[in-house]
């Protein structure tokens, strides 16, 4: 992925989707599974972009929290919300990383917290097509949407096994009040 829009920055991947459909396992799941790919380390973030019991997480404070979680003296850390934003990008800047933006609101509230750095990768989950990400920062989007009954008997399938997975599907149609499972 070529980040054309913003010079010097790694790829940007926004997966977007309904609530619960499986954005942030799906970003952790490949987070883990890609790990060696990021030898100096992930950051991770939920930004409670759509969080019933508050409100969306301010840039500034997601930034304190990659100072602190970079393990920074707290005493090289400055006061100014302008200036630990520069402390981190500039402590990202010759790292290989994943940052990993969970749960965001809109594209102004990630832009902020892009490092800017070709080492670095983002991965970025939203219910919200964060369409100025995609357009002033050259992100990839990948949209997740609930599965149909074949790709759903498929999955479990992988999931449990075939055995398993028929077992369930007989036990689900002989079940009282059971659900139907096609």
């Amino acid at each position: 992925m070529d980040n054309q829009s913003t010079p010097g920055a790694g790829p940007i991947i926004a997966i977007v989707g309904m609530g619960g459909i499986g954005k942030t396992w799906l970003a952790l799941q490949w987070a883990h599974e890609n790990a060696g790919r990021f030898p100096d380390g992930q950051l991770y973030v939920n930004l409670r972009g759509f969080d019933p019991s508050g409100a969306p997480m301010e840039p500034v404070e997601a930034i304190r929290g990659f100072l602190d979680a970079l393990r920074l003296p707290p005493g090289s850390i400055p006061l100014d919300a302008e200036g630990q934003a520069a402390l981190y990008r500039d402590t990202v800047a010759d790292r290989r990383m994943l940052v990993v933006l969970d749960n965001a609101r809109n594209s102004v509230q990630v832009a902020a917290l892009l490092p800017d750095s070709p080492g670095c990768t983002v991965v970025v989950t939203s219910r919200n097509q964060l369409t100025g990400l995609l357009t002033k920062h050259d992100a990839g989007s990948l949209t997740l949407d609930v599965l149909d009954a074949p790709e759903a008997r498929e999955l479990l399938a992988k999931r449990l096994g075939p055995d398993r997975a028929e077992t369930e599907r007989a036990a689900r149609r002989a079940g009282p009040g059971c659900a139907r499972w096609p």
